[in-house]
């Protein structure tokens, strides 16, 4: 397909996760104004804890997931025509829980899973890696995340550079673990996303980094990596971005940096 005919966002969520707003028919329409051929809903994965009393605040539980692709597959079907509608998760990689996790993917036809890796292991009480705080954090990130794209089981990996969301400055260490990830993503063929959500949420004011990091994708500019822009929509407003998503894929495409309109297989 020609690069700049399709307009396509594979990184939308929906209330099930509890932070978001907005039904998935409003996201629907509203992607229809903006004129979106492909959106992708991608909604924080529930998971089948070891700990029975332990409820995430930030995902649905596992009694919806169900729900949440039933109720997709029919404004799928609805709005047949009009929009390439395709249903995925956002999930993080925690290896003791990765089994029930794909067995759920294929037993329900979810299409695909994109990689937000958020916490270390499990978010039981592990590290968030958005608060990560130095070289040792950094190290925990990159060899998570590494260990997640060796798996195959995701199509792009997430705000790449959240690890630094609370980091002070583009050190040496930053640096260093940027160019792992870059090069992994590399020889991996799994595409970095430039997160559209990133920059509104950069707490410049605190002195921190935040995402999505210029310095960061700097460093991707040194490597072959392929990109693909995510509104990580929350609300159904954070996809009318179309200028926005058009500034950054020039700017990006002036770095060298290869953009892609659509995921493969996702078209």
């Amino acid at each position: 397909m020609a690069s700049t005919s399709i307009l396509a966002n594979y990184h939308t969520h929906t209330p099930l996760c509890n932070h978001a707003e907005g039904s998935p028919e409003t996201y629907i329409q509203t992607a229809l104004r903006c004129g979106y051929q492909v959106l992708g809903f991608a909604d924080h994965t529930p998971w089948r804890y070891k700990n029975p009393d332990f409820v995430s605040r930030i995902r649905m539980t596992p009694d919806l997931l169900e729900l949440y692709v039933s109720s997709l597959r029919q404004l799928g079907q609805k709005y047949a025509g009009q929009l390439h509608l395709h249903i995925g998760l956002e999930a993080e990689y925690f290896p003791d829980y990765m089994g029930w996790l794909l067995e759920e993917k294929e037993r329900l036809g979810i299409e695909y899973l994109i990689f937000g890796c958020h916490y270390d292991r499990t978010d039981e009480g592990g590290l968030y890696f958005g608060r990560s705080a130095g070289a040792g954090d950094f190290k925990r990130y990159t060899d998570l995340a590494i260990a997640g794209m060796e798996t195959g089981a995701y199509c792009c990996l997430a705000h790449p550079d959240l690890f630094l969301n609370n980091y002070p400055a583009f050190d040496a260490d930053a640096r260093a673990a940027s160019r792992a990830i870059c090069e992994a993503a590399t020889q991996l063929d799994i595409p970095l996303e430039y997160n559209m959500a990133g920059p509104t949420r950069r707490n410049l004011a605190a002195g921190r980094l935040g995402y999505t990091t210029p310095e960061f994708w700097q460093v991707a500019a040194e490597y072959p990596v392929k990109v693909i822009l995510g509104c990580d929509a929350h609300r159904p407003a954070e996809l009318n971005q179309v200028a926005g998503m058009a500034r950054c894929r020039e700017k990006l495409r002036q770095m060298g940096l290869t953009v892609l309109d659509t995921l493969p297989g996702l078209e």
